[in-house]
């Protein structure tokens, strides 16, 4: 593939997706990354297409809402606040429990210090939290089938749905793209239905948001915010909002 291939490859993913990583525009097009960031410089400097260079990748644009980072991206920013969350939640898992874990950044911070609990069944619906389970001999780790979303390692569709459907666990954590009073939100519909069964088959039911998520929506409503039992973040909410979630019932570990 030359120059002028790449840079039209790399366009029409970004165009699609809002974002790429340098590692994932690398692997598509079977070229270094130090290739990859050339050729990015090479469309930035064009000025003709609305998009900029960011930490680890590329947007389409800073201003278009609605975009979902892919994982290389999202696991590079918030990284301190997503351990907080994670070692929050790991408090909250109890050794024999059987859980679900959603797709997403912060529950792959989750995984990979499950290490210290024994008896755990878990089932999960991301390649990459799937594979810093498997590093714990100690947990049983359920993988659900499915298709994989390329660049974000979830798995979705209606496979997915279906296979979720013969279980029934004790708690379940719950990713989100932003959450605001009328509910929690998701950038893209591919993880939402999962994320519904998930909430549905599971006693406890967990949301996991660091600060940036409060306050925004994104593209489609995944539930309302009713029916979770805690909200797990890392900063302190304003009272407003912390005395609503307790009239609807949702305790906030922080």
């Amino acid at each position: 593939m030359n120059k002028s291939e790449r840079i039209k490859r790399i366009f029409e993913v970004i165009s699609q997706e809002g974002n790429a990583s340098t590692k994932y525009l690398a692997e598509l097009l079977g070229v270094s990354e130090a290739t990859v960031r050339r050729d990015i410089v090479n469309l930035e400097s064009d000025g003709e297409i609305p998009m900029r260079r960011v930490r680890g990748g590329v947007v389409f644009s800073l201003e278009k809402s609605g975009f979902e980072p892919m994982f290389d991206l999202k696991l590079s920013n918030m990284i301190e606040e997503k351990k907080k969350i994670a070692r929050i939640a790991l408090d909250q898992i109890d050794d024999g429990d059987s859980i679900f874990l959603d797709s997403g950044t912060t529950i792959y911070y989750l995984a990979k210090i499950m290490g210290s609990k024994k008896g755990i069944k878990a089932v999960v619906v991301d390649l990459k939290v799937a594979e810093e389970l498997s590093k714990h001999p100690n947990i049983r780790t359920i993988v659900a089938c499915g298709e994989v979303r390329s660049g974000y390692y979830s798995i979705g569709g209606n496979e997915t749905v279906n296979f979720l459907k013969q279980f029934h666990v004790e708690k379940a954590f719950i990713a989100t793209d932003g959450w605001n009073l009328t509910g929690t939100f998701n950038s893209s519909d591919f993880e939402v239905e999962i994320k519904r069964r998930m909430i549905d088959l599971s006693d406890k039911r967990y949301l996991l948001a660091d600060h940036s998520k409060y306050g925004k929506n994104a593209f489609i409503k995944v539930a309302d915010l009713g029916v979770f039992d805690f909200l797990i973040t890392d900063m302190d909410l304003p009272m407003n909002i912390v005395e609503s979630l307790n009239k609807i019932g949702i305790k906030i570990l922080c």
